[in-house]
């Protein structure tokens, strides 16, 4: 009997957007606390054409053929026998982890039941499946690798992009005074979103008229500690989504400056997403409760994945770009609405 197969979109060769492959793939099984989930609707994220260019940090640990997608959004079409947190029929949200094979972009995904959280039933599978890679590590940059509380003066960079648009969002429910970089057109959009002040980097250097800044969250790499450092208070923390020797190399000699200092001095720190089902749970609550909400730059079929990669690689989206798996799951809207952003916008960070 032929194991029964599955529409994806999956590479079997690093390359261009030619090496993109919509078609038949087998179709997982859950195993273990796995949940094997219909998915309704994934994102895109600058991994996905990363791993497709053969430029993915953690490229070592991918098999060929790899199905691309980390987050999405559908309803537990099985469990695996160990699994316990949830049933079938039960509409989550979720991502894959960092290592591996992804494997949201695609009709059915099987992931651990730890890495996800129930769907809202107040937004779409649309705007869920946007928040996994670009909600977690705002929120564990803001709640783990700093402390962002009542009174916290915070500065996000790249904040009209798909990690930005969440960043000044949950800095703002956590207390914070939020300053969003972004360039001149998305400022009304961060501001929509609840930046006390924002700054055109097109115009100047943001560093030049912020000052006493708690925390700078640079969610493009576009910074460094080194340059950021005049908007920072002496304990100030600079943390970066983007791994790089340049920021490993600072945040060495930040940390041996502190244990020189007795502790004291600023900090340079890396966060990768974790995929955790608490902290999905967490915005969860926070997405049902209209504090925060996904900003939607534009809806592809998962046929069309090449264009949302395409799209991806300008670095002009304004939030996050989402596939349609299933017919419906996700709505396209335009407007200034800060949940939702036409395609056709002029964005960059």
């Amino acid at each position: 009997m032929a194991s029964p197969t599955m529409k994806a979109v999956g590479i079997r060769r690093y390359g261009g957007l030619d090496a993109l492959e919509y078609g038949d793939y087998p179709r997982p099984d859950p195993t273990g606390r796995q949940l094997l989930v219909r998915v309704h609707a994934a994102a895109v994220n600058p991994r996905d054409w990363l791993l497709r260019e053969g430029r993915y940090v953690f490229r070592f640990a991918v098999r060929m053929p790899a199905i691309l997608g980390s987050d999405f959004s559908g309803v537990v079409a099985a469990c695996g026998p160990a699994a316990k947190l949830f049933r079938e029929g039960d509409a989550v949200f979720g991502m894959q982890t960092a290592f591996g094979n992804m494997g949201a972009c695609a009709d059915y995904v099987a992931v651990d039941e730890r890495s996800v959280a129930a769907k809202p039933a107040a937004i779409s599978h649309g705007e869920a499946a946007a928040v996994p890679c670009a909600g977690l590590p705002a929120w564990q940059a803001f709640t783990r690798d700093s402390r962002v509380r009542e009174g916290s003066r915070v500065t996000v960079i790249g904040a009209s992009g798909g990690v930005g648009s969440y960043a000044v969002q949950l800095a703002k429910v956590l207390g914070a005074d939020v300053t969003g970089v972004t360039s001149g057109p998305n400022e009304p959009l961060v501001r929509g979103l609840g930046a006390d002040a924002t700054v055109d980097y097109r115009a100047q250097h943001f560093a030049a008229s912020v000052r006493d800044q708690d925390v700078v969250f640079d969610t493009i790499g576009r910074e460094s500690l080194a340059s950021c450092a005049p908007a920072m208070t002496d304990e100030g923390v600079y943390i970066t989504t983007i791994p790089s020797p340049a920021t490993a190399g600072q945040g060495l000699g930040a940390a041996v400056r502190r244990l020189v200092h007795g502790g004291r001095g600023r900090r340079a720190r890396i966060v990768l997403c974790r995929a955790d089902g608490r902290d999905l749970a967490r915005l969860a609550e926070l997405l049902e409760d209209g504090r925060l909400v996904s900003v939607i730059d534009a809806v592809y079929p998962l046929a069309d994945t090449a264009a949302a990669h395409a799209r991806s690689r300008t670095f002009r989206t304004r939030g996050k770009l989402v596939l349609e798996v299933v017919p419906g799951a996700a709505d396209a809207i335009t407007g200034e609405d800060p949940t939702s952003c036409s395609a056709s916008s002029t964005a960059g960070g």
